[in-house]
Parts: C-alpha cells; structure tokens; sequence
C-alpha cells in the first residue's frame, strides 16, 4: 500500500503559518542532558522560575540541580533506573527531575491527585526504584507502603518547612540530604539518544489500565526542537519580548513537563509557577506580574474567565494562550480573545507523541473547529478500519507518524502490536481519534474512537473505575461512560446493577463515597444510576456506546 500523495508531497506546506515548516534539523545525539545545560550555558543569571515571590536563577537551579544529583549518586541511582517524582509544581520538582536525568535514570512523574492505590499501581507497573515526594502525601503512601518494593524515599516540603515525618533508613529528609552535599556534581551521563528512556509518561488506550509511553530522549528533543521554532518565530514576530509564562499546566503531564519544564530552557523565559489550580493566586499573578503567556486545558480557560477573582483583572498581557488536551469550543475562544484582545492557540497530541504533533498558531489562517496543521516532521493521515489510508475529505481514524513518536508501550508488546503498523517506510501510531482533512489540509477532529473520558482535561479511563466499583459488596455489574457537560468537557457517569441483597439497602451517594476513597478526586463517578440491565453485544460484552449515544439524547431533550 502506498501513502496518498498529500502526504508524500507535503502538500500543507503551502497552508503553513509563518515559522512554521515541514522539516527541521534536530540533532540526533542531544539528549534531555544538552537541553538543561543549553539553559546554564546561554541563560545563567536569567530569572527561570518564580515560586511565591521567591525567584530562582538558572546558575541558582543548576547549583542546587547538581548538588542533588551528586546525593543521588551516592544513594546508588544508576542510569536506566526508574526515579518516581509525586510532586506539585515547585521548584523542587525541577531540581530532582534534572538531577536525575544528569545521571541518566529514567523519570515517571506521578498526579499530585493520586490515591495510594493509585500510586502503587504506578510504581509497581513502572518498576520505579526510588520516590520523591511531599511530606502531605505521605499518609497516603503509608496505605500502600507494604505492596511497592522502592529502595529509598526522599520526603520534602515546597515551603522548606520542617517535616515532622522522621527519618529510617528508607526514608530520607530532602532538606538533610541537600546539605550534605555542597559540592556540586561535576558528572553527567552517557547518553544514547535514540535507544534511552527519558521518561515513561502514563496514560491510557482503547482498553485497560493506564499504560507507560517509553518516550526517548530523541522523541522528546525532536518535540522541542518543533516548539522552539514556532516559539522563536513568536517572540520575535508576535510577543515581541521574551515569554514571562503563568505556569499552571501540571508537570507530572507531558503537556506541562515538555511544554513548560523542559521548553522553558530553550528560550531564557521567565516562569511563576504554581502547585495548584488557585484562581487567586492567578489573578495576583496577571494583575503584578503582567505574565504574556499561558498554557491550559478548556477547563482551566473556562474558570478563569468565570472566575470572580478575575472580574476587575485587566487581562491584556495574555498575549498568547494555548489550549490542549481537550476541544475548545467556540464561545471559549471568542470570550478569551474579548477578555485578553487576542486570539487562543489550539494544538492536538497525545502522551505517545511527546505531547504534540498538530498545532493552530495564532497567526494562522483562522478555522474554527481546526487543530491545525503538522508540526515539523510530522505525518498526519486518516485511515479507515482496514488501515488504507483515505483522501480528503473523508472520515476515519487520524495516525501520525514523527520522530517524537514514543519507543512504545511498557511492557506492553500486545498494545504495541495493536497501535504500530507500517506503511511508506514510515512507522505509523493510531490516535483512536476520528478526524477528517480538508481540502487546505487541517485537521478536524470529530470524535474519540476509545472509551477515554475528558474531565477537565484530565484523561479518565473507565475500566479503572469500573475495576475498582466491581470490589464494592453490592454491584453485580457496572459500566462507566462519560456525558457531555459545558463546564467540564465531560463528567463522569456509572451505571450499576445491584445485587438483589443489596437493593434498598445501598444507595446511589454510598457509591460515589466509595470510589471517592480509592480514587483520585477527578477520576470518580459524579452520576450514579441504578439499573435493571445494560446492553450488551451477542457476546455478552456491555455496549458502552449505547449508554452514551441515549444519555445524549437525554440530555438534548433537557
């Protein structure tokens, strides 16, 4: 089978915004490694982050980065083992991340919103060695501490306040371990770029639990090398002045890390980061910092402009905002552009392409409802069941192929089998996504092929939850979908067969308690319906797609 010859062609390359190309040179043995020293070496005495009115230099941050490397060093970290980070964004984060990398271990970041159970099955299916977390969560990780095997656990506090936790010869205090060693590590590792794991970022697939996308240190390097050129292109050409971001977007996902973390060493940008969604804080920010840009998920957008800590905020300095992990709707864009007097970024990836792969740049020929186009070195075709590629105009699954698509599935050779195939001499991923090109080549996304639900921006996978509700006593059988919901993209619906002992006796809120304990706060059911029955295919398999198709309807009705 051939590619069409929209793709062989490069036939978007016409459509392309400013800056914008299809193919870039990115050296194929920089690692993570280069790119922090590219900050040191071209940035040092740049402000690079601002946590609570503390400001952090780039020589302040590479200091205390090696410092805490030579630590790890000496607890025994080696290249190619896996470090967990369960952190908010601090600067601590960006301290042990670093620190890490310099000796090439490979990192998992793990949501702040994590429940124990949900921490060990990361740790466990990662095979993560060593985890660094805040003293707030260590309740939590004492439920599980008896079923993860980690050699050492370093605890620390993002206000440098004293931790009441002690110490045993597992546990190990950040701030004690960071004095002791002053000297910072002249040592870094010995990269393959290509064949090393930087990270294993989780997330989810047509069936399962959440799954680890092996992302190399060449896929990520490839990604910055596309954000920088249009990033470079923008401040020269529209901000006009260096970015100043409102760091918001988590950077335990790779939205966040690649975006913000990793793409702030590139460009000497200045960061005020916060480790929770507060809206007052971020209203403080706008009004005394003047940030001009901000990336975000349609949730965080919509808050925001709800907010009434915004009401008397000129917005104005947000020159240029992104929006990703999620559509953004149409009124979304046009109150943002009235608020700030400027148009939102769209982009389009996937943790399995090191978060990007499509992107709407501001200064693009406006179509609402469009992605965009490729970034550079990147394919983007749409297939149909048999995995033929279509012409345009027509509707079927999106893949794409680059150099920032990830290694592969940890552990997971079956899904590899399921997501692969080749075709051109290019290796191609399946999105699960339902999209068509136009006639200018942009992307438009229709719909999602997997069962994956988007609650404000956060990736839901409904087994997880249905795993979990499948312990409760009382359910005979359940099924979770998500249903559609302006302010929150979608929320989160189960539907539950008690078991006859159980009728009466249970009740809808006793449902929600219970996944509310054992699962993190964005990932339980806000709906719970009692039901008789659920449909199901010939082979006894529940019809998910027909438990959405009639709570839309429900819901149109209304």
């Amino acid at each position: 089978m051939e590619l069409p010859d929209y793709i062989k062609n490069r036939s978007w390359k016409d459509y392309l915004a400013d800056g914008i190309t299809t193919e870039l040179d990115v050296p194929e043995n920089m690692s993570l490694i280069d790119v922090y020293k590219y900050n040191d070496e071209n940035f040092p005495d740049h402000v690079m982050l601002d946590f609570f009115g503390k400001e952090f230099t780039t020589k302040e941050l590479d200091v205390l980065t090696r410092r805490f490397a030579a630590a790890l060093k000496d607890l025994g970290l080696k290249k190619g083992e896996i470090l967990a980070l369960w952190l908010p964004n601090c600067p601590q984060f960006s301290i042990t991340y670093f620190a890490a990398v310099y000796l090439g271990a490979t990192l998992t970041a793990i949501s702040p919103l994590f429940t124990g159970r949900e921490l060990a099955y990361q740790i466990n299916d990662s095979g993560a060695k060593y985890l660094i977390m805040i003293d707030r969560f260590v309740r939590e990780y004492e439920k599980v501490a008896d079923k993860v095997s980690l050699s050492k656990i370093i605890i620390l506090n993002v206000m440098d306040e004293e931790i009441v936790v002690p110490e045993t010869d597992k546990i190990i205090h950040y701030d004690k371990l960071l004095d002791r060693y002053q000297e910072p590590l002249e040592f870094n590792a010995e990269i393959d770029s290509k064949k090393d794991i930087a990270i294993i970022q989780y997330t989810g697939g047509t069936t399962g639990l959440p799954k680890g996308a092996l992302l190399s240190h060449y896929n990520i390097v490839s990604m910055l090398w596309a954000i920088k050129q249009g990033s470079d292109y923008m401040i020269e050409n529209y901000l006009k002045e260096n970015i100043i971001a409102l760091s918001v977007l988590p950077w335990y996902h790779i939205y966040g890390q690649a975006c913000e973390l990793l793409a702030g060493c590139l460009f000497g940008s200045k960061a005020y980061v916060l480790p929770t969604f507060d809206l007052q804080r971020i209203a403080e920010v706008i009004r005394e910092g003047r940030p001009n840009m901000i990336l975000g998920v349609p949730t965080m957008f919509v808050n925001i402009l709800n907010s009434p800590h915004m009401k008397d905020v000129d917005m104005s300095c947000l020159k240029f905002a992104n929006c990703g992990a999620g559509a953004l709707p149409d009124e979304l864009a046009l109150e943002w552009e009235r608020r700030t007097g400027f148009r939102m970024a769209e982009g389009y990836g996937l943790s399995e392409t090191s978060t990007g792969a499509i992107t709407a740049t501001v200064w693009s020929k406006l179509k609402r409802g469009s992605v965009g186009h490729p970034f550079p070195n990147t394919l983007v075709g749409i297939v149909n069941e048999n995995l033929e590629f279509l012409p345009l105009g027509e509707e079927g699954e999106v893949v794409i192929s680059g150099p920032q698509v990830m290694v592969g599935y940890h552990n997971r050779p079956e899904e590899n089998k399921l997501v692969f195939f080749e075709v051109g001499g290019y290796k191609w991923l399946r999105t699960g996504d339902y999209g068509r090109l136009d006639n200018e080549y942009y992307l438009f996304l229709l719909d999602r092929i997997k069962d994956l639900i988007k609650y404000k921006g956060h990736s839901v996978y409904p087994r997880e939850i249905e795993e979990l509700l499948y312990e409760h006593p009382a359910i005979q059988e359940c099924a979770v979908i998500g249903v559609p919901d302006p302010m929150k993209g979608e929320d989160i619906k189960a539907f539950i067969i008690l078991k006859k002992e159980s009728k009466g006796k249970v009740t809808e809120q006793d449902i929600i308690d219970f996944a509310k304990e054992n699962l993190a706060a964005y990932k339980y059911p806000r709906e719970v319906q009692f039901v008789r029955s659920l449909p199901k295919s010939g082979v006894g398999k529940i019809l998910r797609r027909t438990l959405r198709e009639k709570e839309k309807k429900k819901r149109t009705k209304k």
